[in-house]
């Protein structure tokens, strides 16, 4: 069976946000001033450049994907998830990049899972299938030969998270993610190893590409007005 190994089991080498880097990075999106913008070569005091798209859009995975900034001087592109009400991964799920993860508000439980080929004794497996992006928006394609391989979970690991706990996960770690309503976590990601993340389904999953749906300004505004809150304390 494909794996699509990347790196599986070994520690995510990427560094977390520190609370100073968050909360220029939440600045410089509200205020779109970036310090390392003019000459590209993150000289300013955080280095900080614009996003590579700055439109924030409603993920199917249950939250709102924010894009902040990029770091100059290693890549890191900087996000906030917003996860609304009921928010709950809908599949298991690793990722194109290594990425690492801090709770600023809310409650999440992170569940990491191992797999084995499915064999014909096994009843309960799961379709792996392809997550590709595309430009704006993304598809679904079966795995492999085209019909996409059966596999089993073997074991799970949940990780309960709350405010000012921080992970990290390579982009080959399958996971799923369940939040409190208004839990917001700020991530941190690598560059893409792969043009492709890995999804376990055991029902349908349209391959037609679908379109993201955007976040209008007022939304983001609101977002970022509520983030720079969190990480800039209370006032003195």
């Amino acid at each position: 069976m494909p794996v699509d190994d990347v790196r599986q089991g070994a520690v995510a080498d990427i560094e977390h946000i520190t609370p100073v880097l968050a909360r220029a990075a939440i600045a410089a999106a509200l205020h779109n001033t970036y310090d390392g913008a003019d000459d590209g070569t993150g000289t300013g005091a955080h280095g900080l450049l614009p996003p590579a798209t700055a439109v924030p859009v409603a993920h199917p995975n249950g939250f709102v994907k924010l894009p902040l900034a990029r770091v100059a001087r290693d890549g890191r592109r900087l996000f906030l998830h917003i996860w609304a009400e009921g928010a709950e991964d809908a599949e298991i799920h690793d990722h194109r990049w290594d990425f690492a993860s801090t709770v600023l508000r809310g409650a999440l439980d992170n569940t990491v899972v191992d797999i084995a080929p499915q064999n014909q004794r096994d009843a309960d497996g799961y379709r792996v299938v392809h997550y590709r992006p595309r430009p704006g928006g993304y598809r679904f394609a079966p795995a492999g030969d085209g019909a996409g391989h059966g596999v089993v979970v073997t074991s799970r690991r949940t990780e309960a998270l709350t405010a000012g706990a921080r992970y990290r996960m390579t982009a080959s770690a399958l996971h799923h993610a369940r939040a409190l309503p208004g839990t917001v976590t700020l991530i941190a990601r690598g560059a893409p190893l792969r043009d492709h993340a890995r999804v376990l389904t055991r029902g349908p999953l349209s391959e037609r590409p679908t379109a993201w749906r955007a976040v209008d300004a007022a939304e983001r505004r609101r977002h970022l007005d509520e983030a720079y809150a969190i990480v800039a304390g209370p006032a003195r």
